[in-house]
């Protein structure tokens, strides 16, 4: 993927993609994210007229002129929950809890989980006609920081080293220590339950109380499974994160650092792209082999934040 801004108006960007494919898109983007525009000669207009190939080709596209934004402008182009950044920091906050605090922030997450396995009321009743066991299970996290201090914070999580996020992935320390200063999780919502209502890949939701008035800084997305403490939830929340970050690059056509090419369950979508798209692995399998990872097609400064943060005024 390549991209350059080619103009700034009034209301956002024009960016011009290129994409794995070395065909050109021709995208605007606005400065709350909003794709306004996206011309390109390379493909039908009508999504239904194109492959499945050209379709995500598209959507890499479109996907990676927001990033490109956000990383060469400041703007706030991505929302919260694939924005890599965000997610990254609220693992890092996630890892850093101690026991006390750990259950105050997961509590309802773990009574949920253990519901399906013994007789403990679920704090959120499973809807009529759904499998609980094959239902993914979602819940928010809010950091409690301003978009400054995410951008701050971004460049630090960009510095770390290969080895200091594959132990932090593979859940081998609690702590960074002098890293998650002023760093932490102002609250939390759901869980909310996710399932397929037909078994052909059309989902709904269930959304719990969400008491912040604004979107999540990320959101964990498991999979039933029966933790054996609420550490062991914590961990298994930080690498589902991980795998988030990986995720984020990856469906815009571009490798992940280093340290996010791990292997595991992520967001939901990005693991049901994987499955019925040849242009991605099976990242979502723990024992894949995968030797997909987009480095050829990702500019040396695809991670680098080359402006300060933006603040969009919403009226």
């Amino acid at each position: 993927m390549k991209a350059q801004i080619k103009k700034e108006t009034d209301t956002g960007f024009g960016v011009l993609v290129t994409d794995n494919s070395s065909i050109e898109h021709k995208i605007g983007v606005q400065f709350d994210g909003h794709v306004d525009g996206h011309l390109s000669d390379g493909y039908p207009d009508n999504p239904d007229k194109r492959t499945k190939a050209g379709n995500e080709h598209v959507n890499q596209a479109r996907r990676f002129a927001k990033y490109w934004v956000y990383r060469q402008r400041g703007y706030d182009t991505l929302d919260g929950w694939q924005n890599p950044d965000r997610i990254t920091l609220a693992a890092t906050a996630l890892m850093a809890l101690d026991q006390p605090t750990v259950d105050s922030s997961l509590g309802d997450l773990d009574k949920q989980l253990q519901s399906l396995y013994s007789d403990i009321d679920p704090p959120v009743e499973i809807p009529d006609g759904v499998d609980p066991t094959s239902a993914v299970y979602l819940y928010d996290l809010y950091l409690g920081m301003d978009d400054e201090d995410i951008s701050a914070y971004a460049d630090f999580i960009g510095d770390l080293s290969v080895d200091e996020l594959t132990d932090l992935s593979n859940a081998e320390v609690e702590s960074l220590p002098s890293h998650t200063e002023g760093l932490f999780i102002e609250s939390t919502a759901g869980p909310h339950i996710k399932w397929d209502t037909t078994g052909d890949g059309q989902y709904r939701t269930a959304w719990a109380d969400q008491p912040v008035d604004r979107d999540p800084d990320a959101r964990i997305e498991l999979l039933a499974f029966e933790p054996d403490s609420i550490i062991e939830l914590k961990r298994q929340a930080v690498r589902n994160l991980l795998c988030q970050v990986r995720d984020c690059y990856l469906t815009m056509g571009i490798a992940p650092p280093e340290q996010f090419r791990l292997l595991g369950h992520g967001r939901h979508d990005a693991s049901t792209w994987y499955v019925h798209n040849e242009l991605y692995g099976a990242y979502y399998d723990p024992d894949a082999e995968v030797d997909i990872w987009y480095e050829d097609h990702t500019p040396e400064d695809a991670y680098e934040h080359t402006a300060e943060t933006h603040a969009v005024d919403p009226a």
